[in-house]
């Protein structure tokens, strides 16, 4: 067990170092083609652009990857690839995200709610960030889905074959566990090396997975990974508020929670009701 692990995870950071060597080249190729045509590279729409194309390029390719593996491993299974399980996903996160608005405002919580209050801040946008807005939505769309089939299906699910545990309830926490410390550890680079960023990816993580593993629709997953990278967008300038993912988080487990005891019970009631 110990042997196969190490031999997964060795794997595992060979294709990081791969990747970041890849992205490495791929800025120096970019500073060469500005170089050659007399572009200034310093422009922020040149240096966004540039981002765009690289890293549209490194998660189309890594999405490739997770399919690829998904199919190899027999983990396509797992996946609920339906029309109906998008929409659960998208009026879940839609639940979510007007709750802690209202909660925010309840408290009288100062809060930019992105998806909410979004008409405020692109009211001074010129086409050039529309242009680079767009094109990061859609990176973000690609970075959710390629991290959440390679770690919270196809890395999990291998890490769980590989520990030969006999309680079913250890070797969920403990493959949860070591997915998402790898999980961390790919994000830290781009953390500019942080230790507290690192707890906090590993936290988001976990709460990734637990989405899920309880409601067995890797689309919750992926929206609520597409929402947390929102901020990230370069047109939009403002301050990132951690309160509101917390609260967001909390929010988000206590309606899945609270659906599954109105099921529990609603099928309990069902099952008296017909034996009666």
């Amino acid at each position: 067990m110990i042997k196969k692990l190490s031999a997964l995870i060795l794997i595992f950071f060979i294709f990081v170092m791969a990747l970041y060597f890849y992205q490495f080249i791929m800025m120096y190729l970019f500073e060469g083609i500005y170089h050659f045509f007399n572009i200034r590279n310093n422009d922020p729409l040149v240096m966004t652009s540039s981002n765009l194309v690289y890293n549209f390029i490194t998660e189309i390719l890594l999405l490739v990857l997770a399919i690829f593996l998904l199919k190899k491993f027999n983990y396509i299974k797992f996946i609920k690839m339906s029309f109906k399980s998008i929409i659960k996903a998208f009026i879940f996160m839609l639940l979510s995200l007007t709750f802690t608005k209202y909660i925010l405002d309840i408290f009288k919580i100062y809060n930019i709610f992105l998806l909410f209050d979004f008409k405020n801040i692109i009211a001074n946008w010129n086409k050039a960030d529309y242009i680079v807005a767009i094109s990061q939505m859609i990176l973000f769309i690609l970075v959710a889905l390629s991290e959440e089939y390679l770690y919270r299906v196809t890395l999990y699910f291998k890490i769980s074959e590989i520990l030969n545990l006999k309680s079913n309830i250890l070797k969920i926490v403990f493959s949860v566990i070591l997915t998402n410390i790898l999980f961390s550890i790919i994000h830290y680079p781009i953390r500019h090396y942080n230790i507290s960023k690192l707890f906090e990816i590993f936290i988001i993580g976990i709460y990734f997975s637990y989405l899920f593993l309880r409601s067995g629709n890797i689309y919750l997953a992926c929206m609520m990974h597409f929402y947390f990278d929102f901020p990230i967008l370069t047109t939009i300038n403002i301050g990132y508020y951690h309160y509101e993912e917390i609260i967001l988080l909390i929010i988000s487990i206590m309606l899945i929670e609270s659906y599954y005891m109105v099921k529990h019970f609603y099928l309990r009631l069902y099952s008296r009701y017909e034996q009666t």
